[in-house]
């Protein structure tokens, strides 16, 4: 007898359920159709995931249908519309790329990604999905969407001078790196951005002693001697590399030593990090 109560019971909860879905279809339908954006569309996404997986813990098998709708539903919100929404905006990037402002900072374009990022990640951050779930999504939405803008940026830095261009993808990459700092699941991202980060430095620190040196006039000196060969006899008999040239040379350099904040590249004083300054 109990058998057959709960027989019905599941029967009856199957047709109640069933009426609900082509209503709750349109209506779902109309919302994702309108593109109401990539935030809201994940939102949507994760909001249908999480009754999905709630109803079904509830009612089982008795509403297959709805289960099945809502399943439906979370896929076309997500795979289709939220991906593609993040696609098209990553793809635009590409359509115009910008030039680096004048102060080397991130550009409008990297700005307003990262801002959609953060509240794409945010909606993430907070999602009712389970953990392994929300941790595949990160990684297809870090792809979508990060590697474009490190194309995006390194297209726009193409014909700044060396200082410049390493100044500004280290500004770039920083903005990167602080907006995913935030969030779980970044640790690999931000080690790879970290690699990247340090190479740029690398090259400002180059260029800096290079800088240094030719306003010390040492660098004339430190080439040819990086370049003697004993062949050629005393450093002393070469054009420039007297006694007089090198303590001239000498007493520039420790002047800046001295004072070292007076030789540096106009270029570092637009580093965004205090950290990397």
């Amino acid at each position: 007898a109990t058998q057959g109560v709960e027989e019905n019971i599941q029967e009856v909860v199957g047709h109640i359920t069933e009426g609900v879905c082509r209503p709750l279809k349109v209506r779902i339908e109309q919302v994702i159709v309108a593109e109401p954006g990539a935030v809201l569309l994940y939102k949507i996404s994760n909001l249908l995931k999480f009754y999905h997986h709630t109803i079904s813990g509830i009612f089982g098998n008795s509403a297959t249908t709805l289960l099945t709708t809502i399943e439906e539903m979370h896929l076309l919100s997500k795979k289709k519309y939220f991906f593609n929404s993040l696609s098209l905006h990553a793809s635009k990037l590409m359509d115009k790329v910008e030039l680096p402002p004048p102060d080397l900072g991130p550009s409008s374009a990297l700005n307003q990604t990262l801002m959609l990022l953060r509240e794409v990640l945010a909606s993430h951050d907070s999602s009712v999905v389970p953990l392994d779930a929300r941790q595949a999504d990160f990684v297809q939405v870090l792809s979508c969407v990060l590697d474009p803008l490190l194309q995006m940026c390194t297209v726009s830095a193409s014909n700044l001078g060396t200082a410049d261009m390493a100044t500004f993808m280290v500004n770039s990459l920083y903005m990167m790196k602080t907006t995913l700092a935030l969030f779980e699941f970044t640790d690999r991202r931000l080690e790879m951005l970290q690699f990247q980060i340090e190479a740029h430095l690398d090259t400002l620190i180059n260029e800096q002693a290079s800088y240094v040196l030719t306003r010390t006039g040492l660098s004339y000196i430190y080439n040819t001697v990086q370049q003697h060969k004993p062949e050629q006899g005393p450093l002393a008999n070469l054009p420039n590399l007297d006694s007089v040239a090198l303590k001239a040379a000498m007493v520039q350099f420790d002047r800046y030593l001295s004072a070292p904040d007076n030789l540096l590249m106009p270029q570092l004083n637009f580093l965004l990090s205090a950290t990397v300054k």
